[in-house]
């Protein structure tokens, strides 16, 4: 495996492993904080969370990668995507 290759696929890696992490932190910490607060101020503060790990994991090495537009349009499907998907997994849950 070349050294640009090995790059890519620990680009992708880590951005995988933090997508996961911001999903999870997304349906934890709204669900957890829904006693104290509504759910749409705690899924705000979830964002909040989810956002902090993204910038202090990846967003450097996005930066280093592509320009501001196509990183924009990327980043926001993936947060999007994680949102949806822990909104469905906090929802499917509550249905238990």
């Amino acid at each position: 495996m070349t050294a640009r290759r090995q790059s890519l696929a620990h680009f992708f890696g880590i951005n995988l492993l933090v997508w996961i992490l911001m999903t999870a932190i997304l349906v934890v910490v709204p669900d957890t904080l829904e006693r104290w607060t509504s759910l749409e101020i705690a899924r705000v503060i979830g964002w909040g969370v989810g956002y902090g790990v993204w910038v202090f994991a990846v967003e450097q090495r996005w930066r280093e990668r592509m320009g501001p537009i196509p990183r924009f349009i990327l980043q926001l499907l993936l947060w999007v995507s994680s949102a949806l998907l822990a909104i469905w997994i906090s929802d499917a849950a509550r249905l238990i």
